[in-house]
């Protein structure tokens, strides 16, 4: 589980529609479409208005709802009344295939199994998303999964129907079809959400947010919904360098690090000179990382080598060229990796911001086989 802090829910909205249009447009790259389901609240749709003024190639884009209520065409109440007037809001926009949870179908049961029927007809069978949008509430529901729910043991359909919450009956997706999701993105704003989000934080089997998988999953919160944390994760310092063969690479993380909330210390090249050398940026970085002045580095050169090569010469440093997911979440793990290498002439912005986003948001284990090995490797600089 990743988790982002940001200072208020328009800076979380912001974010959100960041992450979800990079999502789209790897999954459109790798796969053709991009299959997502959002939920509603006041933030989500700040962030479908600021969603729709991202570049993705929307006819490629297939929207369903995780929940909605049972509710008339056009009602205030209802998800899909407040979706259409956030994300339609322009000609680009509208070319997205939209799938409305069918909640004014005379036999709902029914039109629950219909709705499960176009997403497996679209996806496969078991449908899998490419994200699931998630919120929270201060109950610690989440969709409509509701506390004490016999929707909750629901594990042989995607979609069903629950009893009546808040003076209506809702329709949402279950555990299965959302765990099984390549991404989570939770988007939790507001002090009244400060116990849920901790509770969500713990894995809390008491609340229904707490059974939905972590592995693949973001947060995004802001201040009010995380100022009670007792182990309140704050942005890593961070500490980026790049020679010639990086340099349009770290201009670009370095907006998106501190408009995530990172603070940043730009080690160099101040400017693009075709004959520098990347150790005179490099070597910086380590010393800076390997003396706990900063978290982590980002080193880039044209292919990452020959800078990775460089990093791992300067005490204290622990570096890997990294290209997957994989790589950049258990090489932090397992591996104690301090510093990424990027190439800056072998991987895409998008899919570098990506690997970022895994590499900062994975932690050190503290398991004891890999402090074994790590005190191994760390033992050749003291020979």
């Amino acid at each position: 589980m990743n988790l982002e802090i940001l200072n208020d829910a328009e800076s979380v909205a912001k974010l959100a529609a960041s992450f979800i249009a990079n999502e789209a447009r790897a999954a459109i790259r790798d796969r053709g479409r991009f299959v997502m389901a959002v939920s509603g609240g006041k933030t989500p749709w700040i962030m479908l208005r600021h969603l729709a003024d991202e570049k993705v190639e929307w006819g490629k884009v297939h929207l369903f709802q995780v929940d909605e209520r049972i509710a008339p065409a056009g009602s205030p109440d209802r998800n899909w009344t407040h979706l259409q007037e956030s994300l339609l809001s322009n000609s680009e926009t509208k070319a997205v295939h939209l799938y409305p949870m069918p909640v004014e179908a005379s036999d709902l049961a029914a039109g629950a199994t219909a709705y499960a029927t176009e997403l497996h007809d679209l996806t496969g069978n078991p449908p899998v998303f490419d994200l699931v949008h998630l919120g929270l509430g201060p109950d610690g529901h989440t969709a409509s999964l509701i506390p004490g729910d016999p929707v909750l043991k629901v594990i042989d359909r995607d979609v069903a129907l629950t009893g009546l919450y808040q003076g209506h009956q809702r329709m949402t997706l279950t555990y299965p079809v959302t765990n099984r999701s390549r991404k989570i993105l939770w988007v939790v704003t507001g002090k009244e959400k400060q116990t849920a989000l901790q509770q969500l934080l713990n894995k809390d089997a008491s609340i229904p947010g707490g059974s939905v998988i972590q592995t693949n999953a973001t947060i995004l919160a802001d201040q009010d919904a995380a100022a009670t944390l007792t182990e309140k994760k704050l942005p890593l310092k961070i500490g980026i360098a790049a020679d010639h063969g990086g340099f349009e690479l770290k201009v670009d993380l370095i907006k998106r690090l501190r408009f995530s909330g990172y603070e940043v210390t730009d080690f160099g090249a101040n400017e693009l000179c075709s004959t520098d050398d990347y150790p005179d940026y490099g070597i910086p970085l380590g010393n800076a990382v390997a003396s706990g002045k900063l978290d982590r580095g980002i080193a880039i050169c044209g292919s990452g080598v020959g800078i990775n090569v460089c990093m791992n010469k300067v005490r204290g440093i622990r570096a890997a060229l990294i290209n997957d997911h994989f790589s950049a979440r258990q090489g932090v793990e397992d591996d104690h990796i301090n510093v990424m290498c990027l190439g800056g002439r072998t991987i895409g912005h998008e899919v570098a911001w990506d690997l970022v986003r895994t590499f900062l948001g994975s932690s050190y284990s503290e398991e004891k086989r890999h402090l074994r090995r790590i005190g191994k490797v760390a033992s050749l600089e003291r020979d």
